[in-house]
């Protein structure tokens, strides 16, 4: 089955799309990248959905409805581009899924997250492709008690997983979520939000730098982490909440950014400090998080995620790994997932390209250790499009032998990466 997964992230730097054969083989998924890219987005609807993530942000229903009509073309369009650059005609494509962008993630005082909304509306990419649509994949999860994140946990466990070693996996988005695998266990693995990812250091950077990222990390570079204002950011109360737990731009964003800079302003730091504090903290958010949660230290950290592109985002997770490591354990090895034959840059895609061909099967596509679920659930609403029947009746017929998936392997890796 050819499926076309789309997503963006809570750091909205792109939308990315792969266009993933899914085989079943048994018990194990084989998947072949076909190909995959970033599209940017329009710079006027970018900017205007990054204003509604502060929390005392009013939305009219008009505009936020217009925007989900808006945000359905924006996927549409990348959908469009990508089968254009991979020469894929789009009857040939069987299933369309899309996470959609998130626009607020609710989490209460307890830690237990009570909503999450996804705008870019299904029926637009329905229609705009003809193409059956699988998307609103995490409110199921929430409605079963979960957090509704971190969904990559289901590829990461599958696809990663040891048996002779606890491995873990990290994405370093807007928000950076991690998966523990504990050896020979997959189905117990657990994940959860470390914290910021890209956000707080791309909201500095545009209050700082007047840019939308700090490129590289060179500016970072040029100074050095405060470690008493790194002692009052870790010592908020979400990173020492127990797992699972999911965060967003709500906490993390550029309200947060802001006092971040105040705080460091008041303390004597150059601009260079600043940024050096905030891409610190990210490093530090996830070695402290693998140091509290994971119950065996990992042989390896596969990595994944925009972050990976700030080389001193990457050096300070090194270092911070390094220091974190118990006594008597071997230091992680830190590894992009691409060794897996997974290109990073499509990870996120892929996954919800998996999720959404689970939720067609009928088959449970999250894992309660993951995101903290009474039980696992199959994840994602359908819009029927022009191949819906023949889909059902692919489905029926597949089911006569069809067992529960245990294993996800990559198979092949074609086309290249195409930019933004």
């Amino acid at each position: 089955m050819l499926v076309l997964g789309l997503i963006s992230g809570t750091s909205l730097d792109a939308i990315d799309a792969a266009l993933v054969e899914i085989a079943t083989r048994g018990q194990t998924l084989e998947l072949s990248l076909v190909g995959w890219a970033e599209a940017p987005w329009p710079a006027e609807l970018r900017d205007r959905i990054r204003g509604w993530s502060d929390p005392t942000a009013t939305v009219a229903p008009g505009d936020l409805a217009v925007a989900s009509m808006e945000v359905g073309e924006a996927f549409a369009t990348a959908a469009e581009g990508l089968l254009g650059e991979a020469r894929v005609a789009i009857d040939e494509v069987d299933l369309v899924v899309s996470h959609g962008q998130t626009i607020h993630h609710r989490v209460d005082d307890a830690g237990r997250a009570v909503a999450t909304l996804q705008i870019g509306e299904p029926a637009v990419l329905a229609e705009r492709t003809g193409r059956t649509v699988v998307a609103d994949l995490r409110p199921r999860d929430i409605a079963a008690g979960g957090q509704g994140a971190p969904l990559v946990g289901y590829l990461d466990a599958l696809l990663l997983g040891e048996a002779e070693r606890t491995i873990a996996a990290l994405n370093i988005g807007g928000i950076g979520n991690l998966t523990i695998i504990p050896a020979g266990r997959p189905f117990d693995s657990m994940a959860f939000d470390t914290g910021p990812g890209n956000s707080v250091i791309d909201a500095s950077a545009r209050q700082l730098l007047g840019e939308p990222w700090d490129r590289d990390g060179a500016a970072a570079a040029t100074g050095h982490p405060s470690e008493a204002l790194l002692d009052e950011l870790l010592a908020s109360p979400y990173f020492g909440r127990t797992p699972p737990k999911s965060t967003g731009r709500e906490l993390f964003g550029d309200a947060y950014a802001a006092q971040l800079i105040d705080r460091g302003r008041a303390l004597g730091l150059a601009d260079g400090d600043l940024l050096a504090t905030a891409t610190e903290l990210t490093a530090r958010s996830v070695s402290s998080a693998l140091t509290r949660w994971a119950p065996v230290w990992p042989g390896i950290l596969y990595v994944a995620g925009g972050g990976t592109r700030n080389a001193a985002l990457m050096a300070g997770l090194v270092r911070a790994l390094a220091r974190a490591t118990p006594a008597g354990a071997v230091p992680v090895t830190v590894k992009p997932v691409d060794e897996v034959g997974l290109p990073q840059a499509a990870k996120e895609a892929v996954c919800f390209a998996v999720l959404g061909h689970e939720a067609l099967h009928g088959r449970p596509n999250s894992l309660p250790g993951c995101t903290g679920a009474r039980h696992p659930s199959v994840l994602g609403a359908i819009w029927p499009g022009t191949n819906y029947l023949e889909l059902l009746e692919w489905v029926a017929w597949s089911r006569e032998t069809a067992q529960p998936i245990d294993r996800i392997v990559m198979r092949h890796t074609g086309g290249e990466r195409k930019g933004a």
